[in-house]
This record gives C-alpha cells, structure tokens and sequence, in this order.
C-alpha cells in the first residue's frame, strides 16, 4: 500500500508539475504514543523541527533516520528529554532493551508524568520480564492519567505476580538462614501489600528467626485479624507464644491450628504445652522430684495421685483415714485419696509423715498396691505376679516386703539395682519414683484399653 501510495503521488507530480508532491502514508507504528511536547517544555524552533522530522521517520519505518534526527535533536538541547524518549523507542522496535529501559528511566527522571515515556518503560519491562519495574512504572502512569483502565487491569495481575515472587524469594533466602535478605523482600512485598494475610504470616517466620518476638506477634495477629481460618498463622502465633513463656496461650493457638488442619505436630505441641502449664502449675517440691538424690512420703503420694488421677479415681476406698499431720502439707490433696484407697498406709498414731524418706522397700510396697489394682481385670496376669518366687540376692523370702517387691520385680515395674541388688534399705531416688510411676501409668494404659 505504502508503495502504491507513493507511485501515485509521483505521478500526480509528473502531471502537475506546478502543484506539490501530496504523499500519504501509512504509520509504520500506529500503536506508538504520539511524542507530543509538554507546554512548560521551552526548546528552539529548530530542536522542534528535529523532533517532528524524527517522528515521520520513525512512521515511515527508517528507524536508523530516526534515531539519528532524534539525536540531533538532543545535541541541539540536551534537555530536551522527548528526544530520549523517541531514541528509547528506537531502540525498543531494534530489540535493544536494556538500552531503552535506560533511555526512558532518564526521560522519567526528568519529567515523572511524561505519559509516552512512562508508557514505553512499562512496555519494555513487561517484554524483559521486569514485573517490579513494570508495576512501578504503572503507579506513575496511573498518577498522571487515572482513565487508563487497560493498565489499571495489568498492573493488577502484575502485583500479584510481584507479591508471590518475593514470597518464593524470602521462603529460599529463610531456608538458607539468610535472615537479612528474606527481611527485604518481605518488608518490599509488605508495601505492596500491606493487607495480605500471608505476607503478614511470612514476615511473622522471619521475625521468629531473629527473635524479633514483639514485632512477630503483631504480625501474626494482624494476619489472624484479616485471616482467622488460616491455620499456618495460628501455629506461627503459637511458636510466638511459647517463645514468650505464655504457654497456656500458646498450647490454645496450637490447638485452634489443628482442629483447622489436623497436623499430627501441631496436636503433639498443643499436648505437650498444656502438660507443661500443669506441671509449671505445681509445687516446687513435686517438681523436684525427677532430679531428688532421695523422695519424700508426700512427694511419692503426690507422684502417685497427679500421675495416676484416672486409676486412683476408679479405686475403691478402702479406708477411713484420721491424719494429723498433713492439713498444712503441701501435698495433702494427693495424700488423702492414696491413704483411702490403700496405695500408701498411715501409721497407728494418725500420723502420715509426708516429710519421712521413702526406702526402696517402702516405693515397692505402694507401686505392688497399685499393681494390683490396675491389673485387677487381667487375672492371668496378675496371678503369675502374685506367685512369683524369685531369687533376689539381698531380700530373703521372709522379708516383710519381700512379697511386694517379688511382685514389683515380677510385674516390671521396679527393677534391680546396681550389682543385681534391690538394696530394700536404700533412700528411694527421685529417678526410681519417675521410672516406677511411669511403668505404672503404661500398666494403666494397657488396662484402659482392654
């Protein structure tokens, strides 16, 4: 068309002589912005002039004529910054990218609202992939002209595309302990989406790993504030919680996470917090225990009755007890109920004396009591137990104890001690009460489950 137009116009020419040339041509680039010259832009008459030949040089299709009545141009005004813009256009349409991203960014920084330059840099990083450059220069666009819905729309799509980049370039830099770099590309991807839940939840990770405990809780509740049903954030905001020492809070955050996703770790964290907020919640002396060079009658009772609570609420009472010398005790919730039920014994005169050691004879005596109630429902069992006659180096069958502890031996819940003695003399340890218990909760167990 473009030739069959200029043929004519030469002939016209040849027909009439004294008529000029008319020659109408087809843009090359119809879809280009028209480089028009702001009005506070003040140049000479001949820097204009260079710009609109470019521009028809450009529209005829001679990119290298164009390039170079541009560049005159700008020699003529080095100012002149819509001279840039049409070099950054021809260097664009030849596929050299980087140098007219690096035109229009100086055309820009010379006039932020220049529309055909904004326009060209948001092309040109679209076509190179630079999604942040491309949502940047939308903001710009959109500023100077908010009717321009088409961008509106990209700059949308290229939000979210940004946001999930800097996710998946925090989440590596995270799991390669590069704590300073995920920082940045969250608290970049923060400005761009100061409402995002998950944002939010991924900034809370980062802030955890640098101990930024405060800072981390507020983002986690923020996130819970625009998404509570996301169970990622309630297990984020219970790590904060623990982390804090506010174990009750945090153990119901786990909890909150698992009935939302039921991840086995998330049930065991919420378990194993709320054990640790009911034993924190008991006294000193009982928690002691685990580490006592010798235990207590209280502290073995008071083993006995938090540990065992299902079993010894199932037990019979079997005895009216009268004591003298607990009310003020410690452990005289726990003392009470094992002396009703027969697990430990009072003496004739009232007395408990719950500060009194417990000998190794004395643990085996309670846990044989205990045995024999948990295991009342496994009669083969227990009989086996109960006739038990073994040979135990340092305890003649004619010990007053030696039935319960054959029977502790026996039933697996005491064991020998060093040099395969039982040495029934020896302060129980607080190791053999936690052991002994423990056995007996797994007795317990088994027998609930039958």
């Amino acid at each position: 068309m473009r030739q069959l137009l200029l043929a004519l116009g030469l002939g016209i020419a040849a027909s009439c002589a004294s008529v000029p040339p008319a020659v109408s041509l087809v843009a090359a680039y119809p879809d280009l912005p028209r480089l028009t010259l702001p009005d506070s832009l003040i140049t000479s008459a001949e820097v204009r002039g260079r710009h609109e030949a470019a521009w028809r040089e450009l529209q005829a299709g001679d990119l290298k004529a164009a390039g170079r009545a541009y560049e005159e141009a700008l020699r003529g005004d080095v100012a002149f910054f819509p001279a840039e813009v049409g070099l950054a256009y021809v260097a664009s349409l030849e596929r050299r990218y980087e140098e007219a991203a690096r035109r229009f960014d100086a055309a820009i920084g010379a006039d932020q609202t220049y529309l055909p330059a904004l326009l060209g840099r948001m092309d040109v990083a679209l076509v190179t992939g630079d999604d942040v450059s491309a949502l940047a220069t939308s903001e710009l666009i959109l500023a100077s002209d908010p009717t321009r819905e088409d961008v509106r729309g990209q700059q949308d799509v290229l939000r979210l595309r940004v946001i999930q980049a800097q996710l998946a370039r925090a989440a590596s830099a995270r799991s390669n302990g590069e704590w300073d770099q995920a920082q940045v590309a969250l608290d970049q991807a923060l400005v761009m989406a100061p409402d995002s839940a998950v944002v939010l939840r991924e900034v809370a990770l980062v802030e955890i790993a640098r101990g930024a405990f405060d800072a981390a809780e507020a983002h986690a509740r923020r996130s819970l504030d625009l998404d509570a049903g996301d169970a990622e954030t309630h297990a984020v905001l219970a790590t904060v919680l623990e982390a804090h020492g506010r174990l009750r809070d945090a153990a119901e955050a786990f909890a909150r996470a698992a009935a939302l996703d039921p991840r086995p770790e998330w049930r065991e964290r919420a378990a194993t917090l709320r054990a640790r907020v009911e034993f924190e919640a008991l006294p000193e002396e009982y928690r002691a225990i685990p580490s006592a060079s010798h235990v207590t009658r209280g502290q073995l009772a008071a083993a006995l009755g938090i540990r065992l609570q299902p079993a010894l609420a199932r037990a019979p009472r079997r005895v009216t007890v009268v004591l003298t010398d607990v009310q003020a005790h410690w452990a005289a919730a726990w003392i009470l109920p094992v002396t009703r039920v027969g697990w430990m014994e009072s003496f004739a005169n009232h007395t408990f004396q719950p500060s009194a050691d417990v000998r190794r004879s004395d643990l085996a005596l309670a846990v044989w009591r205990v045995v024999q109630d948990l295991a009342a429902d496994q009669p083969q069992d227990l009989a086996r137990w109960q006739a038990a006659q073994l040979d135990v180096p340092d305890v003649s069958q004619t010990h007053l104890a030696y039935r319960a502890i054959a029977g502790a031996l026996a039933s697996g819940v005491m064991g020998l001690g060093d040099r395969d003695r039982f040495q029934p003399n020896r302060q129980a340890a607080g190791a053999d009460v936690i052991a002994a218990v423990a056995r007996l909760e797994q007795l317990s167990g088994r027998r609930v489950r039958q």
